[in-house]
């Protein structure tokens, strides 16, 4: 263990917390402070932990991306917003859960190092997480699970049959707000979703402008490039070469899901947007490398196909890859033989 994280551990010791009992009307709080994709994975479990304990209080500690994604969410009895830095919020925010007397904490994902501590110090009885993905921490977990090669959906889900709950849902879900509606021109329209957060998980931005080429030759497609302002250079630089083509930067995620309901079909990066679109059962093309889509692709979403190569070196660099070579494994024609199959499959039915 490392020195932070020994001296976290013994931050943790120095408090006598009061635990909360585990009652028959159970005080649940669910953790999952990530971006799009991570967050949507736990609509399965979180759907399955209300149905299993339909009298509980289901609380969810989220990130700002998060509440937009879980705001509207039938299951869940209230919303928590972990801030990022944490550091100067700790105690604020340790104070205001303390008082919830949250009995369960259920570890979903979380994206800093701080959040586990804060979890420890809420007094809760029991909290379950997976081993391995907790910065070090495991030991503040008072219920470990092993960490098994299986889809992010039921390493979730896992998470809640270890409550005493039961699986009630494996498939994501996502309701846009209908006053966020973005009405496109009465044409068959395609999405390109040329960015993502890692630069090693991105298509080569001149493959993406030769398949939009192809796709306005072939099939007559009005193709909309889509993106985060982060990604405006990205989006824009593709469409101009490409005849006809839009960028669009969404300005929601309801508006981003209004997008994806009146086009054909997502040809996209692994990245959250994927994710979206199968919660909304939208014909989708992703693209993955290095990530393998077995372990966090898309999950019995069957309008979705997953384009995969194999890493190339040994170990992955990830992040600090200079050159993402085992994507570009990828071909445009590949994905055009796939936007061929999905439309004999779904969009011409």
């Amino acid at each position: 263990m490392s020195l932070r994280n020994r001296l976290l551990t013994f931050f943790c010791q120095l408090f006598p917390i009061q635990k909360h009992p585990v009652e028959q009307d159970r005080r649940i709080l669910i953790v999952t402070t990530t971006a799009l994709g991570d967050t949507l994975w736990a609509t399965p479990a979180i759907e399955s932990l209300r149905k299993s304990f339909p009298n509980a209080f289901i609380g969810v500690l989220t990130s700002s991306m998060g509440r937009e994604v879980l705001k509207d969410n039938a299951h869940i009895d209230q919303l928590y917003l972990l801030e990022e830095p944490l550091l100067p919020r700790f105690f604020s925010l340790r104070k205001k859960l303390y008082k919830e007397r949250f009995d369960t904490i259920l570890m979903f994902h979380a994206s800093q190092r701080l959040t586990l501590p804060l979890c420890a110090l809420l007094g809760a009885t029991q909290i379950i997480g997976t081993r391995g993905i907790n910065k070090g921490l495991d030991s503040l977990l008072t219920h470990p699970l092993e960490q098994l090669h299986e889809h992010e959906i039921l390493r979730r889900l896992k998470i809640v049959e270890n409550t005493g709950g039961s699986i009630h849902s494996e498939t994501l879900s996502f309701t846009p707000d209908p006053e966020a509606f973005f009405p496109l021109e009465k044409k068959q329209w395609i999405i390109l979703h040329p960015g993502s957060k890692d630069a090693f998980k991105r298509w080569k931005k001149e493959h993406f402008i030769m398949l939009g080429k192809e796709l306005e030759k072939r099939w007559g497609y009005s193709l909309l490039i889509t993106g985060t302002k982060e990604e405006q250079m990205l989006i824009e630089t593709i469409a101009q070469e490409i005849p006809g083509a839009r960028s669009l930067i969404p300005t929601s995620l309801d508006e981003f899901a209004h997008l994806l309901s009146q086009v054909e079909i997502l040809i996209s990066n692994d990245t959250g947007p994927v994710h979206l679109a199968a919660a909304l059962k939208v014909p989708t093309i992703a693209l993955y490398s290095p990530t393998n889509p077995q372990l966090c692709g898309p999950y019995l979403a069957k309008e979705t196909i997953a384009l995969y190569r194999k890493p190339t070196c040994t170990p992955c660099l990830k992040r600090k890859c200079p050159l993402p070579f085992c994507l570009s494994q990828i071909t445009p024609k590949e994905v055009l033989e796939q936007v061929e199959k999905l439309m004999r499959s779904y969009v011409c039915t």
